[in-house]
């Protein structure tokens, strides 16, 4: 791996002989000689060392944190609501029950959430159900008949 791109505070995969462990680059050091060294903390041993050759580190470790903030897939973008959250919003502003199409539809036109995948509003549909089958009287959604929601 190239040294310029061991970066402090993410977690790498180094060989130590024949074996790989996992490690934490607590710190970077230029030697006089231009060197560098990186102090490092051993994961599952929680101990110190010192690791003066980039070439033992194979490889970054994506720890949960920064696997959520680069969610490539799924999940939805930063600064919207959730398709569940979105939907309460919606039938709370309307007063009156709609269909999940017709929710979806004024979410998505007041910008509330993007949801992708091939069917959305089945999603949603399902989502809304498992939530009132979960929480009961305490759901955020009332059905009022088949494919009609309104919010509580």
């Amino acid at each position: 791996m190239n040294a310029n791109r061991i970066e402090t505070g993410k977690v790498y995969e180094i060989t130590i002989g024949r074996n790989t462990t996992t490690v934490k680059v607590v710190s970077v050091e230029r030697r006089v000689n231009g060197q560098l060294v990186f102090d490092c903390l051993n994961v599952k041993t929680a101990k110190r060392m010192t690791v003066s050759d980039a070439k033992r580190f194979r490889r970054e470790i994506k720890t949960a944190k920064a696997a959520k903030t680069e969610q490539a897939k799924g999940g939805k973008p930063k600064g919207m609501l959730s398709g569940l959250d979105a939907a309460h919003k919606v039938l709370t502003e309307a007063g009156c029950p709609m269909n999940v199409r017709e929710i979806l539809e004024t979410a998505t036109q007041n910008g509330y959430c993007q949801l992708g995948g091939a069917t959305p509003a089945l999603t949603i549909y399902a989502a809304m159900q498992r939530e009132i089958a979960a929480k009961g009287a305490n759901s955020r959604f009332i059905k009022i008949e088949r494919g009609l929601f309104a919010a509580r």
